[in-house]
């Protein structure tokens, strides 16, 4: 599980050799469209949280601020779902200035019920 709030933890995860290199590419890609205020901590518009084979949902909810691996998981839901193959991409706008991006591995040791759901929206063969 990575949570990535601010620019110093952004850099260590970009940095880091032991990271998937297309989720290393995705978050770079993504700090860079969004962060184009850099008077501005990171932390007050975007949260970056990687959900790892082998997290569990509480983990991954303390992480999140709120459930979405449980079937009943509460609102509110994602507005937009990428497929990247390797790596689901699942962003939450929970307020005007503030977003969050949810990148879930897909590997058969990810949450069952979150992996599912984006296998259920993936447009895949």
């Amino acid at each position: 599980m990575l949570s990535l709030t601010d620019r110093d933890a952004v850099t260590a995860a970009l940095t880091d050799p032991a990271l998937d290199p297309t989720l290393r590419a995705l978050i770079g890609l993504r700090v860079w469209q969004v962060d184009t205020d850099r008077r501005q901590p990171l932390g007050d518009i975007l949260q970056i949280v990687v959900v790892q084979p082998g997290d569990t949902s509480e983990v991954i909810h303390e992480a999140v601020g709120y459930p979405i691996t449980w079937e009943q998981a509460e609102q509110p839901g994602f507005e937009w779902m990428n497929d990247h193959g390797s790596w689901f991409e699942l962003a939450y706008v929970l307020t005007d200035e503030f977003g969050m991006l949810v990148f879930v591995a897909d590997h058969p040791d990810t949450n069952y019920v979150l992996r599912f759901n984006c296998l259920a929206v993936a447009d895949r063969p």
